[in-house]
């Protein structure tokens, strides 16, 4: 199978700077507009009250602040990367403000700030002249109005799916939830996909980090420890998950899965009533986009399997991943047809123009 190049499921959206939020302020409900300000030296976000990634204590955000999180992503600037990097098609993810608006308690600011969100997503994709497309950034805490919002953009040709984060503002709202039943349907139906991003110090529920106070490990346990909550919660829902539903991990780590589907096998088998393996769900259902660096990648992504596997750049952030590095750990595994494959059926409407 010939290809134009590699399909980028995880790059992000530059949605901080203050002139975009103003631009739509007219057109969306925005009592609070996102600001970056300098806090004891170092540059944050702050909505409302709240200042992003958060500056210390349980559960804290990187303590260099923003600088060390976001990067340039100005069409010419991710046009070079895409270009040096082999890339012909990308998924914007949510940037920092994004990842963070579901902590906002107020309801009417957050489902404000994520509206106003995803009309900037839009129309970034819409003025681009490179191959971008989005994924509508949802709410575990707004199952309704989440459904809606994939309603109303259901036809939009650059949509390819939707975004949430794995654990939502507090533990009462869980993706294992009846409530979000309807929006996974919706999904299904639309041929979306379901992309799970996590972040650090962003004052959510994320029980792992939130048991330390150093950022060594409020990192290291935060994206992991909100998979792992998302993955058990959509492995386990009582009325499973829609037919044809695809959902993708978003640096999760990936070494820990095979382990942790072990687990969860044997504890069902055991201690429940149900006849289905949480692996066979997950095979089924999931993807994961690994990072070449992470020791036991290679034997991480032989456990789960070739077909499961997808691309993702992480630009324009600290840790991008190059293609090259990518390539050099688990080309031989999963090359760029077999990716382009696996990405054309789990994220169908992710593809170069004219494929």
């Amino acid at each position: 199978m010939q290809n134009s190049g590699y399909l980028d499921c995880d790059t992000h959206f530059t949605d901080h700077p203050r002139e975009l939020w103003e631009s739509i302020a007219g057109e969306v409900d925005l009592p609070v507009l996102p600001e970056i300000l300098d806090h004891e030296g170092r540059s944050r976000l702050r909505i409302g009250d709240e200042l992003y990634p958060k500056p210390a204590g349980r559960g804290q955000g990187n303590p260099k602040g923003l600088g060390h999180l976001i990067g340039p992503g100005a069409d010419d600037d991710r046009r070079a990367f895409m270009a040096e990097h082999g890339i012909s098609a990308a998924v914007l993810q949510p940037g920092f403000v994004g990842l963070s608006v579901q902590s906002v308690a107020d309801g009417r600011v957050r489902r404000g700030l994520l509206e106003g969100y995803n009309l900037l997503a839009k129309r970034s994709c819409e003025r681009s002249g490179l191959d971008l497309r989005w994924a509508a950034l949802l709410s575990a805490e707004d199952p309704e109005w989440s459904a809606g919002l994939l309603e109303q953009y259901r036809d939009d040709p650059n949509l390819v799916g939707a975004v949430v984060r794995p654990t939502a503002r507090t533990a009462q709202d869980r993706l294992s939830g009846k409530s979000f039943t309807s929006v996974l349907t919706a999904l299904a139906e639309q041929r979306l996909v379901l992309f799970v991003h996590g972040g650090t110090g962003c004052h959510q529920w994320s029980p792992l980090a939130d048991a330390y106070e150093d950022y060594t490990l409020t990192h290291a346990f935060g994206h992991m420890g909100e998979h792992m909550i998302a993955l058990t919660d959509l492995l386990t829902r009582g009325d499973g998950l829609p037919p044809g539903l695809r959902i993708v991990m978003l640096e999760s780590g990936v070494s820990w899965i095979p382990g942790f589907l072990g687990l969860l096998d044997s504890h069902v088998r055991r201690l429940s009533s149900s006849d289905t393996a949480p692996s066979e769900v997950f095979a089924q259902h999931f993807a994961v986009v690994p990072d070449p660096d992470e020791r036991h990648v290679r034997w991480a992504c032989e456990a789960i399997g070739r077909d499961n596997i997808l691309f993702g750049s992480d630009y324009p952030h600290w840790d991008t991943v190059p293609s090259g590095k990518w390539a050099s750990t688990l080309a031989d595994f999963v090359d760029k047809d077999v990716l382009y494959t696996n990405t054309r059926r789990v994220v169908p409407r992710l593809a170069g123009k004219g494929a």
